[in-house]
């Protein structure tokens, strides 16, 4: 779930206000106390604390000891956080949470570093028996972190989704900040505050800005550390939940990476390059299965819709048989990602993001300034795509749409690493690349869906009438496609959107 609060603080003396008419119609419900006792999880270097993540194991109230929470994009005011529980006993940190920090901990060991007292006051305030919003009073004690001893008090008001009239909201807030609490511009979670300043140090990847006067080491560590910090990102979304989306944006960032080394690469050490894009292509197999699995299930649901209702039931043991690959696909990546060879990648990945190793040819290749370099770097793979494209005639197999589709996605990534250096007419080309790729997706898209469709018939005689037509609906969209890559192809390859180049 995602949990999303409003953190105030306050003396440890200061008297709650009345709320009862806060919101129309609203009854404020009993005060109840709990005392928690929480235990927080993190590295010697506090690489959670330090990208947002907590891990605790908490006891004094119902429900999972074990907590995970993620950073999400909040509004100005609300404090959200992805919130993933684990029911499992205090001891050792379980195997889930442990998997889904793997991200930030990687090869460092987990341990707990500070434990937290609170007393707890909290009560609800609910409109025709629907809780509005819970507001929770804590007054908490550290020990075991920067600080011997410390206490301060911290008031959350957590409000439920789509549920609450704002104003409600704004009117809570305002007599809460009139009888001594005060909202800070950034919300601290209470185990950061014990933590003290080490927490608030930059996480262990950070993609710092770059402009036309970048030097070539600042252009290469922003390029590897956007898409380093992107995996990292949608890591635990991969493990915890079945979004597509996480698994969609993790594939991308390690085909960026794997795509920007290549392109980087006259740049670069060689033999370090060689081993990283190496890794990467076994990482990107290895999920690649899933986020195709995912995909196929999306098409092939669309495409029945197209059908008549008698034949889309039909479908319907084809789309379990894709819906089930699709689960274990998933399954399988989530193993590659609990492996120590993946571990070790995310180590690499870091420290490349941080420190790449650039060639040592020419001396001092490192601090020139790139801007000299950049127009060569993306012209090498769009050449590919032209040579490719050339090579096309009406009778050419899928697999070469496919392959310009590669060199198309290569070319793109080049373009958009450079961008921060070569200005907007590197993003204007990207953009219309990145058109020309969309198409040769959808291209690959249909020709993956009809080759499992037929493999699918083979297997199951009784599916082979509805596979038919399925089939047919995809050559059907992909004769449309190609006529619509000869239209973006005209648009993509004018001469002007490649003049920067030059």
């Amino acid at each position: 779930m995602i949990e999303r609060e409003i953190k105030l603080a306050a003396d440890v003396g200061m008297e709650m206000p009345d709320l009862t008419d806060a919101i129309p119609n609203a009854e404020v419900g009993p005060v109840s106390v709990v005392h928690l006792d929480a235990v927080y999880y993190d590295t010697p270097t506090l690489s959670l604390a330090r990208a947002g993540i907590t891990l605790r194991a908490r006891t004094g109230e119902p429900g999972p000891i074990w907590t995970l929470k993620l950073p999400t994009p909040s509004d100005a005011d609300a404090f959200s956080r992805h919130e993933f529980t684990f029911d499992e006993p205090l001891g050792p940190v379980p195997t889930d949470a442990r998997l889904a920090a793997c991200a930030h901990v990687r090869s460092q060991s987990l341990g707990s570093v500070v434990r937290l007292h609170t007393e707890r006051s909290e009560f609800t305030l609910s409109v025709d028996g629907l809780p509005q919003l819970k507001v929770c009073d804590d007054v908490v004690s550290a020990d075991g972190g920067a600080v011997p001893a410390i206490e301060f008090r911290e008031i959350e008001v957590e409000f439920a989704e789509g549920v609450i009239d704002p104003a409600g909201v704004d009117d809570v807030l305002t007599r809460l900040k009139a009888a001594g609490c005060h909202q800070e511009k950034d919300p601290i979670p209470k185990a950061l505050r014990a933590l003290g300043v080490r927490a608030f140090d930059p996480p262990d990847v950070v993609v710092t800005g770059i402009d036309k006067r970048a030097t070539v080491k600042q252009l290469v560590s922003y390029a590897l550390s956007r898409s380093v910090s992107q995996l990292l990102d949608h890591h635990a979304g991969v493990l915890l939940t079945t979004e597509p989306e996480h698994v969609h944006q993790f594939r991308v960032a390690t085909r960026r990476l794997r795509s920007d080394l290549g392109s980087l690469e006259p740049l670069l050490d060689g033999h370090w390059t060689t081993f990283i894009r190496d890794e990467l292509r076994w990482l990107a197999g290895e999920v690649g299965r899933a986020r195709d699995a995912e995909v196929l299930v999306d098409r092939l649901r669309a495409q029945v819709q197209r059908l008549t209702p008698d034949d889309a039931r039909a479908a319907d043991g084809l789309l379990d048989e894709a819906s089930q690959a699709a689960t274990e696909a998933r399954q399988h990546a989530i193993a590659a990602m609990s492996t120590t060879r993946y571990q070790a990648l995310l180590d690499v990945l870091v420290e490349a993001a941080r420190d790449p190793h650039i060639a040592a040819d020419p001396p001092g290749l490192a601090d020139q300034p790139s801007r000299q370099f950049v127009a060569a770097l993306v012209r090498k793979p769009w050449k590919r795509v032209a040579r490719a494209v050339k090579a096309l005639d009406p009778y050419s197999p899928d697999a070469a749409f496919h392959a310009v589709r590669i060199k198309s996605k290569r070319a793109r990534y080049a373009a958009e690493a450079v961008e921060p250096v070569a200005g907007r007419d590197a993003r204007r080309f990207a953009e219309a690349v990145a058109e020309l790729q969309s198409v040769l997706g959808d291209y690959h898209d249909s020709a993956v869906a009809e080759a499992w469709l037929r493999s699918a018939a083979k297997s199951t005689p009784s599916t082979r009438l509805v596979a038919g037509e399925l089939i047919a609906l995809e050559r059907e969209d992909r004769a449309r496609l190609r006529k619509d890559f000869d239209k973006v192809w005209k648009k993509t390859s004018r001469p002007k959107l490649r003049k920067w180049m030059s």
